[in-house]
């Protein structure tokens, strides 16, 4: 697991949809990640929805090394584009995928993005179909 420093407040953890986080307090916690192919939250939510496409995993730790569940407030995930007008937006907890709302977000370096709201610590995202 690799420790995402924060930078202009946005934790890049990029990845095939180069995922961004922004809005996560950097004195109250940090943010990790895998590879996607070691990454054994990231394996489960393929085994379990493998119709879907997964593509960002992150824990969020409090200053102690705890794992987070759920933040004290919203932070902001911001990606590429889904591939169509069609594609929902998920994340894996608990065994299950949770489809959550997006909008459009800013253009970086010329692709369109969107982005959405989450308090999860540490779901693994992706999208269907």
């Amino acid at each position: 697991m690799a420790k995402i420093e924060p930078k202009n407040g946005k934790y890049d953890l990029k990845g095939s949809k180069d995922t961004d986080l922004e809005g996560i307090d950097d004195k109250k916690y940090d943010v990790f990640t895998d590879t996607a192919e070691t990454n054994e939250k990231l394996t489960q939510a393929r085994d379990a929805y493998p119709d879907y496409t997964w593509f960002a995993s992150y824990t969020i730790k409090d200053k102690q090394g705890n794992d987070v569940r759920t933040l004290d407030k919203e932070y902001t995930i911001e990606l590429d584009q889904l591939p169509s007008e069609k594609s929902e937006l998920y994340y894996f907890l608990d065994g299950k995928a949770h489809k959550f709302s997006h909008q459009p977000g800013e253009n970086k370096q010329g692709k369109k993005r969107i982005k959405a709201k989450l308090d999860i610590g540490d779901p693994p995202s992706g999208f269907y179909p």
